[in-house]
């Protein structure tokens, strides 16, 4: 037996189309069921006087016997198989030469049925025919279908007597071939045909037997070849979907965190800018408090205190000028009592002066008086001092409340209770009114939601403290709860 190098041709592009197709049906581009009629796809019309059963000597097999030759068997196995780790696409080339050499012939083929042409072609040929493989001459190459048709294998003696295109492609006659079927596992038709010149040479049940084995053999090679590139394509596929959605997902999670930093920059960004328009909003609201009571307070005080001169007995006036001289003096006193609860509610005095006990103290006496709610206060009186941001966030936090009770509830009474330790002050306002529904304490207590300006404005002043805001409600009434911390007290 010659070296591998000697029969281990490579496949050219016809086999490389129809054998080993990316389409994954292994011998064919396209796959071409057994149930197909191949007498009909390629009906035999010959005007010869030579019959098919005049060439056909099949019987022949049953009297033609030898020894096993298992050691060359062997070795094609192994050659096989290392072909099919190394170069699987010569299997085919290697299978036809080693067919040439164990026989003893001139020449083998593979036809294998194309879809496209409804015809067996030769895809690969070795010996002194492989010139043809590929040929279009060889295209209707009919023996191949007449040796599929009859499933088993067949022996034919001077087959160019019958197949004429064997005639015409050798000066000198075949004496005898052999046909073996070729059941791919995708059930592909082909054929694989073995031919010899000499005389000498006589085919047997032991050609049959080892090539049917090596045929066997190379199919399934093909097949574990084709699922291992299929599944090296599916591999590579799904890796390669699996990288992108990484990509993807690294792009997005990149992407997010950007947007989490620029989000967060912003957030910081207006947490200062509220917190400073808050500041200021209370610097320009102890500024007009102040310019109401020391400038119109103090011209109002003035005009009171004429007009009450001009109301004393010794003054000369008639009963009109009495009358209009009163009338002033109680619309001046009344714009003064307007003018001291506007400037109250602006900034309390009492807040700078006393701090958060005294000035709570004194707004739930006036807001009680002119509501008409109850208010009850525990608030300890040893409470001290805070940071002025501190004592104005509670301080409004509580008048915001309040007029929120008033406006809302439809309650005449209501609590407020503050606790300071030495990490936190805390204040909680309850009311016995009529509550909120759950969907808008919800949208309350989300910091990303405005519900009323009123509850913004408490929610992020205290925010921007590092403190809590949370309000709950119920069938029993409403209740703000909120805290802030004591380290910026410093």
């Amino acid at each position: 037996m010659p070296a591998r190098e000697d029969f281990a041709e490579p496949f050219g592009k016809r086999i490389g189309a129809i054998i080993m197709s990316s389409s994954g049906h292994g011998m064919s581009d396209h796959s071409v069921s057994s149930s197909y009629d191949l007498k009909r796809l390629l009906p035999f019309r010959s005007s010869k006087p030579v019959q098919l059963e005049d060439i056909l000597i099949t019987n022949r097999l049953h009297v033609r016997h030898r020894a096993p030759n298992l050691r060359d068997e062997a070795r094609a196995l192994r050659i096989l198989a290392k072909e099919m780790a190394t170069a699987p696409d010569r299997l085919v080339d290697t299978l036809l030469n080693m067919a040439v050499e164990l026989c003893h012939a001139d020449t083998a083929g593979l036809g294998v049925f194309d879809e496209n042409s409804q015809a067996f072609v030769w895809t690969n040929l070795a010996g002194t025919l492989q010139q043809y493989a590929g040929d279009a001459a060889a295209t209707n190459f009919r023996p191949c279908s007449v040796g599929f048709d009859s499933e088993s294998p067949q022996l034919y003696s001077y087959p160019g007597r019958y197949f004429k295109h064997l005639a015409d492609s050798a000066s000198i006659p075949f004496v005898e071939a052999l046909m073996i079927p070729v059941y791919m596992r995708d059930e592909t038709p082909a054929t694989m045909w073995i031919l010899s010149r000499d005389k000498a040479v006589a085919f047997d049940t032991e050609d049959v037997r080892i090539i049917s084995n090596l045929v066997d053999f190379t199919s399934d090679a093909l097949q574990v070849v084709r699922s291992a590139k299929s599944a090296k394509q599916g591999r590579e596929k799904a890796e390669a979907q699996l990288e992108g959605h990484r990509k993807t997902e690294q792009a997005l999670r990149q992407t997010h965190n950007t947007m989490q930093v620029l989000l967060d920059t912003r957030t910081t960004q207006l947490q200062q800018l509220t917190s400073t328009l808050m500041t200021l909003q209370d610097e320009e609201r102890r500024r007009i408090a102040r310019e109401l009571h020391d400038s119109a307070g103090q011209d109002l005080a003035a005009i009171e205190m004429n007009l009450s001169f001009l109301m004393r007995e010794d003054s000369p006036r008639t009963a009109n000028e009495a009358s209009y001289v009163s009338d002033a003096l109680e619309a001046v006193r009344h714009c003064t009592s307007e003018i001291r609860t506007l400037s109250y509610l602006l900034h309390p005095p009492l807040l700078d002066e006393f701090g958060l006990f005294s000035a709570l103290t004194h707004f739930a006496e006036g807001f009680s008086r002119r509501s008409g709610i109850r208010i009850e206060l525990d608030i300890p009186q040893d409470l001290g001092r805070f940071d002025t941001k501190i004592e104005t966030a509670m301080f409004r936090v509580v008048q915001q409340s309040l007029a929120n009770i008033h406006r809302h509830s439809g309650t005449f009474t209501a609590e407020i209770q503050i606790e300071a330790d030495a990490e936190q002050i805390s204040v909680q306002i309850r009311d016995q009114g009529r509550g909120i529904s759950p969907e808008v304490i919800t949208r309350i207590n989300s910091s990303n939601q405005i519900v009323g300006i009123g509850i913004a404005g408490m929610r992020e002043r205290i925010n921007g403290l590092g403190g809590r805001f949370h309000v709950q409600s119920g069938k029993d009434g409403t209740a703000v709860e909120v805290s802030l911390p004591l380290a910026q007290e410093q």
